[in-house]
């Protein structure tokens, strides 16, 4: 019988456009970002919601989010990362433009669909694309400083939000939600189409969820917990305990998480992503249990930069577990499916540990931390060393 060929997209003359492509991404995220800021008045203000369906205004965007991802590495990998990014970035345009023309709330929700799944395709896409032309031994190191296109610019858009709404009206962060995706459409569309090198091999069935992203995908559905609980409890947590410096809680989760992000993305590289996460997650369990249990401000805040950097190291070590494991066929899917459990595990955080709140917010963070040290259970359990993926002879 003849054989199948697998396929992966490679660059015609070889060089990825890695900037452009970030750009791209940051220009995404800060859209999603600046709408987020600004979504919860607006729903209640303009459309007569009430704080649940404001609130699901707001979560429907990171749902899509969530759902395009694996789908998008799917698409990615039998028809190449830069076709899928760029419809990515097109769907965030139709997203933004829904935005500028709803008056009802069920075209909000519609229009946050297209943008949520608009800006997970343009990541999954983008991110696919450069890791196919990354060699293994640095794959961790590009993803994490690529993911910070992301950080950024979920860190920056609601800054821009606040500031438009405060020389404009809500009408102007509309259309800048809709300006920005056409630019990052811009960024991706001006790079070079995208050549196909056979990879050789049997055909293969081309799963949604490959295995090779069972176990960091399960790890990383608990890990993130504890960054759905800073998200949605730091600021109560700290306001509860009456610390003066309540508002600059989420700003040193940030810096801490950046910069352990910047600087320790290569570790999954040297020393190896299994060896890497254990200690990471524990970090982040120590500084989880600190908050809820210190009463010192000057802890809070170590615990909480202590939370940040251990977080940080989650992404770029799977990264780099996921990409030596799935066959290249269905890499990008793979991707896909372990930052689709990272959404997943922020989705569920904010329920979980609303059902523990209470008067002082400190039981979200005793909940985090035992989340964290579960996510060590998945590695444990499957303590075999993922292999380099070796195509199958031809015969």
């Amino acid at each position: 019988m003849p054989k199948r060929h697998g396929y992966r997209p490679v660059q015609i003359d070889g060089a990825v456009p890695y900037w452009r492509l970030w750009s791209a991404c940051f220009l995404g995220f800060s859209a999603i970002g600046m709408t987020i800021q600004v979504m919860p008045a607006y729903a209640h203000e303009r459309l007569g919601a009430n704080a649940i369906t404001a609130g699901l205004a707001v979560t429907i965007g990171s749902l899509a989010t969530m759902v395009s991802r694996p789908l998008s590495g799917r698409f990615a990998d039998l028809s190449g990362g830069r076709r899928v990014a760029i419809a990515g970035a097109i769907f965030g345009l139709i997203g933004g433009i829904g935005h500028v023309v709803a008056t009802t709330l069920p075209v909000l929700v519609l229009a946050r669909l297209f943008l949520g799944a608009g800006e997970g395709a343009l990541f999954t896409g983008s991110v696919g694309w450069i890791l196919a032309h990354t060699a293994q031994s640095q794959r961790g190191k590009t993803a994490g400083h690529f993911g910070l296109s992301m950080w950024m610019g979920l860190a920056s858009g609601p800054m821009l939000g606040t500031a438009l709404l405060a020389v404009g009206t809500y009408r102007s962060v509309w259309i800048a939600a809709s300006v920005i995706p056409m630019l990052a459409w811009g960024l991706v569309a001006s790079t070079r189409p995208e050549g196909i090198v056979s990879l050789g091999g049997t055909h293969i069935r081309r799963a949604l969820f490959p295995r090779a992203a069972w176990v960091p995908g399960a790890s990383g559905v608990f890990a993130s917990i504890g960054y759905g609980i800073i998200a949605a409890f730091l600021v109560p947590r700290f306001a509860a305990l009456d610390f003066a410096g309540q508002n600059f809680a989420l700003t040193v989760f940030g810096i801490a998480f950046m910069t352990t992000r910047f600087l320790g993305s290569g570790y999954a590289d040297r020393f190896g992503a299994r060896r890497v996460l254990p200690p990471a997650f524990l970090i982040e369990s120590v500084g989880l249990a600190g908050l809820f249990l210190t009463h010192v401000e000057w802890l809070a805040f170590a615990s909480t930069a202590l939370a940040g950097a251990g977080l940080s190291l989650l992404i770029p070590s799977v990264t780099s577990l996921v990409t030596e494991a799935a066959d290249p066929r269905e890499r990008t899917a793979a991707l896909g499916a372990v930052t689709s459990a990272w959404d997943l595990g922020v989705a569920v955080a904010g329920p979980l540990g609303g059902l523990v709140a209470g008067v002082s917010n400190a039981g979200p963070f005793a909940l985090g931390a035992v989340a964290a040290l579960i996510a060590i259970a998945p590695l444990a359990i499957n303590p075999k060393r993922e292999r380099a993926f070796v195509p199958a002879k031809e015969a």
